[in-house]
């Protein structure tokens, strides 16, 4: 049983790799359109609807883990835990798989600090003087 539960984590795993990687060509998609001040409504409905699925993965795989846990009366499932219980072949696919996903998620996190970086941009006003006391008494002595 602990063997099939541990086989559904990894199809898990890599399920969320398969929307991850998704969501990262959406946060590219929303890179491009944010750069070029475009609407950006569809792409955030599609992330947030992505994340939705992904929540959803990760509480059944959380189940599972819980799972694992309690069958192996062990205290967290971890890679160092499952070493003495599972075979080495199969730690050795979720350790690789939770690297995947760790790769994706590093990916995702740079392209979403480009997106908050040409955000920040944008509100910073351009090429603006700032008026001093000194320029609004001339402008002011311009006038009368």
């Amino acid at each position: 049983m602990t063997k099939t539960t541990i086989a559904h984590i990894i199809n898990n795993y890599k399920e969320q790799i398969e929307l991850y990687s998704h969501m990262l060509e959406l946060a590219q998609q929303q890179l491009n359109l944010v750069e070029n001040n475009a609407p950006m409504d569809e792409i955030l409905a599609k992330r947030y609807r992505l994340m939705d699925d992904i929540s959803s993965l990760n509480e059944q795989n959380q189940e599972w883990r819980d799972s694992v846990c309690q069958s192996m009366e062990i205290k967290s499932f971890t890679i160092n835990n499952l070493k003495a219980n599972v075979n080495a072949e199969v730690v050795e696919e979720l350790s690789q798989v939770l690297k995947d996903i760790s790769q994706v998620l590093q990916q995702i996190e740079e392209v979403d600090q480009k997106i908050q970086e040409s955000l920040n941009q944008q509100l910073i006003p351009r090429n603006r003087t700032r008026t001093t006391h000194e320029r609004a008494k001339q402008a002011y002595q311009k006038e009368n």
